[in-house]
């Protein structure tokens, strides 16, 4: 009885399903914070092209391998036509949107293909994986949506990057802890440097500056200001309960989850 369910869950998570609805959610959350008026297209665009661009970086190095009997034919399929889907509705972001994506594409690029050398790339560089991520994240969450809209507002693009960019950034410490037994150390991650206990505090303390900063600059705000602080305390307890004996759904399903959390909880709290 339980057995298709559980097919379905892991098609779920391993597809990148779910991490698409997350970045999904931190658009609607820039969405609902800037008052904006943009089409559905950019957001049916934002979850294709990061389900696309996440089953590139996981499955790419197969492909290079000739390891593509790998890759589960229904992932190949859906990855095909993410991309088919958000290359055709590329041609429909504004112009400054479009240059939003390019950027985050070059980073995929460089992140997931060895350019300069054959055997490495911009992941594999010391320290640099976790940024990497985090601006990629936000060139899609924050940059396109306000993008897209008529006018572009600078000052809430830097004040919702940096508040996201903190979320993001924290939310990748759980899966750093994990893998700090499987990392090659060459990567210098933040657990490696540190060890996991200071990078807990370091996740706490940029997680009460992220919430100080959200109370202070959108003061009147009230029901952004709830759902931050909600969701930045999930994390800091998902982040305390984190080490390298989690399970893997641990933070591909829970950690990773948050985004969505934080996202329902700003609209209910506001429409409700």
């Amino acid at each position: 009885m339980f057995k298709p369910l559980i097919i379905l869950f892991n098609f779920y998570i391993k597809s990148s399903i779910h991490v698409a609805l997350a970045v999904v959610s931190l658009s609607l959350i820039t969405l609902n914070v800037g008052l904006l008026d943009i089409s559905k297209k950019v957001f049916i665009f934002i979850f294709f092209s990061t389900l696309f661009v996440y089953n590139f970086i996981k499955f790419f190095p197969l492909v290079i391998e000739g390891k593509r009997k790998k890759i589960p034919i229904s992932i190949s399929l859906l990855s095909v036509s993410a991309g088919l889907t958000s290359f055709l509705l590329y041609f429909y972001l504004s112009l400054l949107a479009q240059i939003f994506v390019l950027l985050g594409a070059t980073l995929v690029i460089f992140y997931g293909i060895p350019i300069f050398n054959k055997s490495s790339n911009w992941r594999n560089k010391k320290g640099w994986k976790i940024y990497l991520v985090v601006l990629s994240w936000l060139f899609l969450s924050v940059g396109v949506p306000l993008a897209s809209n008529s006018i572009f507002q600078p000052t809430l693009f830097l004040k919702l990057t940096f508040i996201q960019g903190i979320f993001v950034f924290v939310a990748i410490l759980p899966f750093e802890i994990r893998d700090l037994l499987s990392d090659d150390l060459r990567l210098s991650t933040i657990p490696q440097k540190f060890g996991i206990s200071t990078t807990k505090k370091i996740g706490y303390l940029l997680l009460i500056i992220g919430f100080l900063f959200t109370f202070f600059q959108f003061y009147n705000q009230i029901p952004w200001i709830i759902s931050t602080g909600f969701s930045f305390l999930i994390l800091a307890f998902m982040l305390y309960w984190s080490s390298t004996k989690k399970a893997y759904y641990y933070t591909a399903f829970y950690v990773e989850g948050i985004p969505i959390i934080w996202c329902l909880s700003l609209y209910l709290i506001t429409y409700f």
